[in-house]
Order: structure tokens, then sequence, then C-alpha cells
């Protein structure tokens, strides 16, 4: 499977962020990035994007190259191509 770096990019940076500063007023962002997310990948995939941003906030380790060797294991690409317009 291989997903967009810039809609996981954002999924990882709004939850994050949301970790950080525990602010409700990430959440509407955050859950529509997954949706966008989810159109392109299972609901798992997302989750384990949203788990791996979140114990890289939490636990001060790791950055976004680790999530995507992380989930490169699992078979699933993050490279960067062209969004479609619909």
């Amino acid at each position: 499977m291989t997903l967009n770096k810039t809609l996981v990019d954002e999924v990882i940076r709004l939850t994050k962020k949301y970790y950080e500063t525990n602010d409700i007023d990430y959440l509407p962002t955050l859950i529509e990035a997954k949706e966008v997310l989810k159109e392109n990948a299972t609901w798992q995939t997302v989750d384990l994007v949203n788990y791996l941003a979140q114990y890289t906030q939490v636990s001060g380790k790791g950055t976004y190259d680790d999530i995507y060797k992380a989930l490169a294991i699992f078979g699933i690409i993050v490279e960067d191509k062209e969004i479609e317009n619909e």
C-alpha cells in the first residue's frame, strides 16, 4: 500500500499537536484529516499512523522518518504524489 506523504504528514502533525497541547480545538481538523486519509487506506492503517504519532509525541522520541520506517515494516510506503482534484 502506498500513501500520500502530504496526507500522512497532516495526520501526524495534528495528532502530535493535539497530544502536545491537549487542546480540543484540534480534534475537528484531526478527524477531518483522518477521514481524508481513510479514502486511500483502511481504518487500521489510519489508526496505526495516529498511534505512532501519539507515541512519538508522548515519549519525546522519534521523528516523521521513524514513523515512515515503522509503517514500511507493515508494507505501507509513504511517498510524495499528486493529490487528485475531483
